[in-house]
């Protein structure tokens, strides 16, 4: 039995790595904040309200340090906006659930704000 997990967590890791290059396309709910997370074909990333209005586009002029890489929680993206002074990760764990966590690190605190944000569509 521990052969086979080993082997199906391998295999996890594996297929992590080589869809490194694409994060899961949709919408994710915020309930703590009403947001929706909006992940489109080619990285883009918005902020919506819950009634489909833009909040903020972080667009690649808006962005540093893009980054999507596989970690032992699972497939990671992230970047820093100084427009809005935060920097943002959301991990797609290696789980069935189709949830996110998101992890925003403010510059003016220490205090992070971090929740998981539930699949829409």
């Amino acid at each position: 039995m521990k052969k086979i997990f080993t082997i199906l967590l391998i295999l996890g890791f594996a297929v992590t790595a080589v869809c490194a290059d694409d994060f899961p396309t949709g919408k994710w709910l915020d309930e703590n904040w009403n947001g929706i997370w909006e992940f489109e074909v080619g990285n883009s990333v918005k902020l919506l309200d819950t009634e489909g209005n833009l909040i903020y586009n972080f667009t690649k002029d808006k962005i540093q340090n893009f980054r999507i890489w596989p970690t032992e929680k699972g497939l990671s993206l992230s970047f820093y906006c100084p427009e809005t002074a935060r920097a943002y990760e959301f991990i797609k764990p290696i789980t069935l659930s189709a949830d996110l966590e998101l992890v925003v690190n403010p510059d003016w605190t220490d205090e992070d704000y971090s929740t998981t944000i539930k699949f829409k569509r």
